[in-house]
């Protein structure tokens, strides 16, 4: 019998704070990303333990370098390396759809394609990727960012308007990370709005020659300390790539496509001392982050990394014992 019938088809995982579930929280699990925090589930985990990190004193046997024509490996920090505070309501612009699509309307007969960009935040919760993202009124998803002012170039725009949503105000918090400066990474995805209508696509179709909006989609790299503050009428949510994958129905399309968007980059984990504990498998590793076997007790003991040299060789000169 085919045990992987018996698997749910989205991996159910427990909601839990870096301060240990409460007393009268069930039991029971639930889907679905927490407030700043997920925890994750082994099930999960896309990456290859490096020996830093290792417990097993039995080691994988590592594929050659599969990373041929791929983007720089993306270090990831842990989630508990940033500091959330909040600050002043942030209203939106629009009461309704409608409101919102009239107001793109007049835009574009005053300033034409309207340019949109949205940022993509990662960071790591149990070895696992997590995109940080904002969630308006208990009801729909979005990623930090919005329209460009019409005299704005790009880069500084989007970064004006990350600031607007996600820096910290004033002297709300000192120390480091709090003036850390936006560092814009690739782009990767463009979505295309033909009409005056709800709908987009990544791709333009061919009898649309003038667009109304167009939405860039850009991979953030997180620093190794950042503070960010969240409008007191959103919620930041640390979402794990496999909530989103092929959850159109939770998240819609943009959203749901984000774990494709991620493929192409292979990741290096790191703990809040720095240490590399885990990397995509394929990745090129250094001679210290090659897992080898550890000898547990007996001559050269203490946990070190030893290699197989020698194993099984002893004064039988490797001839095994006969009983």
């Amino acid at each position: 019998m085919d045990n992987n019938n018996n698997l749910p088809k989205r991996f159910n995982t427990p909601h839990s704070s870096s301060r240990g579930r409460s007393s009268n929280e069930s039991n029971e699990p639930e889907t679905g990303p927490v407030v700043l925090q997920l925890t994750g589930d082994n099930r999960t985990t896309m990456s290859t333990v490096t020996a830093t990190a290792m417990k097993s004193s039995c080691p994988p046997i590592l594929p050659k370098n599969f990373s041929s024509h791929q983007p720089e490996t993306i270090r990831l920090y842990p989630l508990s390396n940033y500091t959330f505070g909040t600050k002043e309501t942030q209203p939106e612009e629009d009461p309704s759809v409608l409101a919102r699509l009239k107001r793109l309307e007049e835009h574009y007969e005053k300033y034409g394609m309207r340019r949109t960009c949205e940022g993509v935040l990662v960071c790591h919760e149990h070895n696992h990727p997590h995109v940080l993202m904002l969630q308006i009124a208990n009801a729909f998803f979005k990623l930090p960012g919005d329209y460009l002012n019409y005299e704005d170039e790009e880069i500084d725009g989007f970064k004006k308007r990350l600031n607007e949503r996600l820096a910290p105000v004033g002297s709300q918090f000192s120390g480091e990370g709090v003036n850390e400066a936006w560092e814009i990474g690739d782009t990767l995805a463009q979505w295309w709005r033909p009409n005056f209508e709800t709908f987009m696509y990544p791709f333009l179709p061919g009898h649309v020659t003038r667009p109304k909006e167009c939405k860039k989609l850009y991979f953030i790299q997180l620093p190794k300390k950042k503070v960010l503050s969240v409008p007191k009428n959103m919620k930041l949510l640390a979402v794990p790539l496999f909530e989103l994958y092929d959850n159109t129905a939770r998240y819609g399309p943009q959203l749901s496509a984000i774990p494709h968007l991620l493929s192409r980059y292979n990741f290096e984990f790191v703990d809040e001392n720095d240490n590399v504990v885990a990397v995509t498998p394929g990745t090129p590793l250094t001679e210290d982050q090659i897992p080898k076997s550890k000898v547990l007790a007996g001559n050269g003991a203490e946990g070190q990394d030893t290699g197989m040299t020698g194993y099984g060789e002893g004064e039988n000169e490797g001839q095994n014992e006969q009983s």
